[in-house]
C-alpha cells in the first residue's frame, strides 16, 4: 500500500483510450464521526478495473536435470541450456526479451523398492521470454517438446500495462470524489479538503475473450484460438479521506 498526498491536473483526464476500454468500479464508504466536529472525516474506498488488449506473450521455460552426482547433474543441465539457447536464437528473439535465473542445485534422497537409500542431485533454472508475434507460440512449444523439454507455460500480457493502471487510477479517483460529494450532499453536510490518499494497484494477467476477432490480410490459415483478441486486467484501489465541514 502506497501513501501519497497529491493533486491531479485536468490534463490527466485526456489520456488516450486504447482500442478496448472497460472499467468496473467497486466502492465502500465509512463515515468516522468524532467528538471534535472539525476532525470528522468520510473515507471512500474505491477500485476501478480496466481491460487492455494483450499484445505480448510471456513464455516461461523450466530447465532441469537429475543425476547421481553434482558434476553430472551440472553437465546435463548445461547441455540442455545450450539446446534452449540455440532454439531461442533460431526464433530471432531479442536479447532484452530473454530473462533467466541462476542455476539452482539441491540433493534429493529417496528409497528404492529394496528400501535402499538413493541420493540424486537435481538442478533447476527458470527462463522467461516475451514476444509479440503470436504465430511463433505453437512453434516454440513443438520445438521444446522435440528437444526434451517438458515444463513450460505461457501467459498474455501487454505493453500498455502502465497506461492502463493510470486510467484505472484516474477513474477510481473520480468515482471516489463523486461518491463523497453525493453522500455529504444527502447528509446535509459539506465536503472539505482531502486529508489523505492511499492507493495500491495490481495486475491480473488472466485473459478475457473479446467478442471481436483479429482480421488477417495475409495468406488464409485454419481457424485458431489465437484469432481472438485477448485482454489483460489491471486494477487500481484507492482510499481517500475527506474532511466534513459545517
Amino acid at each position: 500500500m502506497k501513501k501519497v498526498n497529491c493533486l491531479f491536473s485536468n490534463s490527466t483526464w485526456f489520456i488516450s483510450v486504447v482500442l478496448f476500454f472497460t472499467v468496473s468500479v467497486n466502492c465502500s464508504t465509512t463515515a468516522q464521526p468524532i467528538s471534535d466536529f472539525s476532525q470528522r472525516v468520510i473515507s471512500i474506498n474505491m477500485s476501478a478495473t480496466e481491460l487492455i488488449p494483450a499484445d505480448v506473450i510471456i513464455f516461461s521455460i523450466n530447465i532441469n536435470a537429475e543425476e547421481k552426482t553434482p558434476e553430472a547433474a551440472f553437465n546435463t543441465h548445461k547441455k540442455r541450456e545450450t539446446v534452449l539457447a540455440s532454439l531461442l536464437k533460431e526464433f530471432d528473439l531479442k536479447e532484452e526479451d530473454i530473462n533467466f535465473q541462476p542455476i539452482r542445485m539441491n540433493k534429493r534422497t529417496n528409497y528404492n523398492n529394496n528400501r535402499q537409500e538413493v541420493t540424486t542431485v537435481q538442478t533447476n533454472q527458470q527462463v522467461s521470454v516475451s514476444f509479440s508475434d503470436f504465430s511463433i507460440y505453437e512453434k516454440i512449444q513443438v520445438s521444446l517438446i522435440n528437444n526434451g523439454f517438458d515444463s513450460f507455460n505461457g501467459s498474455f500480457s501487454s505493453t500498455k500495462i502502465e497506461e492502463g493502471k493510470e486510467r484505472a487510477l484516474v477513474s477510481a479517483i473520480q468515482k471516489a470524489k463523486e461518491r463523497a460529494a453525493f453522500i455529504t450532499q444527502q447528509s446535509g453536510v459539506k465536503l472539505g479538503l482531502i486529508t489523505t490518499i492511499n492507493y495500491s494497484e495490481h495486475q491480473i494477467t488472466r485473459p478475457q475473450l473479446s467478442v471481436e476477432s483479429k482480421m488477417s490480410y495475409d495468406m488464409p490459415s485454419p481457424p485458431s484460438m489465437m484469432d481472438f483478441i485477448q485482454t489483460v486486467s489491471v486494477t487500481s484501489n484507492i482510499s481517500i479521506n475527506f474532511e466534513i465541514v459545517e
